[in-house]
């Protein structure tokens, strides 16, 4: 990343398009693995238990070697250290987000920090959250307002967004949150200087990274064409997850070093799908412990 770019991000919370993080050949390995992925995932009509969003193909790092590896992409990397400031760098969270035609749901406007308990290491000594994570959103579709393009608020236009709100600006809708799946804390539009949200509209292979605290939102994919993103959430390695406060996040959460000091070559257990070319080559997908992260708080599953 230039560093007028760097500079960008630092005031605003946010940066794209970002280009040529990924070769032509690399990003049609990447959507035939992913497409892959969101074509086999459990579905109740497939005789599974229960259906997975397409939306919702969460840590799949942590079971497949191939996703894991998508997570160490040097050229992600370098950009991800230099944001963080820091070469010491881990895996948070990473996602399949595949909004299909016609389909997917709106995400209202919200922080990530509002749901992400995790220490900033640069700030010794407390156990207060504080998230110091970046945030890479890989376009493996063109992104179009019609198909459900995601919407920014910079820095520059809520300044007081460089932390977590304050708590007049939160919607809490309750409920259980014993899953990734209650997005429960959302922010009052009408507190929002939405007269400046900023479209983030890409092209394939263009990418957008943001901070744990941009405040962004997205509508349904109203188009007749798919959209198709990579994400993965960076963190500084030494960054602590604080139990008892998102029931998903406890105190076995792995974040997982995937830079500098640490950094391992795949997570214990994780699967090798050989041949990413369509179902015939995840006979079963490991009898679907693989998608066994994307159900709620699955670590303690992962270690039966």
């Amino acid at each position: 990343m230039e560093p007028e770019q760097l500079k960008q991000y630092e005031a605003d919370g946010c940066i794209f398009p970002v280009r040529g993080l990924f070769r032509p050949e690399r990003l049609e390995e990447i959507d035939r693995l992913l497409s892959t992925l969101v074509a086999e995932r459990p579905q109740v009509e497939k005789g599974d238990e229960q259906t997975l969003a397409p939306e919702d193909l969460l840590n799949l790092h942590l079971t497949c070697k191939e996703v894991w590896e998508l997570c160490r992409e040097p050229s992600v990397l370098e950009v991800a250290a230099q944001i963080l400031g820091c070469q010491d760098v881990s895996v948070f969270t990473s996602r399949i987000l595949c909004k299909e035609p016609g389909t997917g749901k709106e995400i209202v406007w919200h922080q990530d920090s509002n749901y992400w308990p995790l220490t900033d290491p640069f700030d010794a000594g407390t156990l207060t959250p504080a998230p110091r994570v970046t945030s890479l959103w890989l376009a493996l579709d063109e992104v179009t307002r019609e198909n459900g393009a995601m919407e920014v608020l910079p820095f520059s236009a809520q300044p007081e967004s460089r932390r977590n709100l304050p708590q007049e600006f939160i919607l809490d809708s309750g409920g259980s949150t014993k899953a990734f799946d209650n997005f429960n804390l959302s922010l009052d539009s009408s507190k929002l200087n939405v007269a400046q949200k900023r479209p983030v509209l890409l092209q394939r292979g263009e990418a957008e990274f943001h901070s744990a605290y941009t405040i962004h939102r997205s509508e349904p994919n109203r188009s007749e064409r798919r959209r198709l993103a990579w994400i993965v959430r960076y963190c500084p390695t030494g960054s602590q997850v604080v139990p008892g406060i998102r029931d998903s996040f406890d105190e076995d959460y792995p974040l997982v070093p995937v830079l500098g000091r640490g950094a391992v070559e795949a997570p214990a257990g994780a699967l090798r799908l050989e041949g990413a070319e369509g179902a015939a080559a995840f006979p079963g997908l490991a009898a679907r412990e693989i998608y066994l992260p994307c159900f709620g708080n699955a670590v303690k599953e992962l270690k039966k």
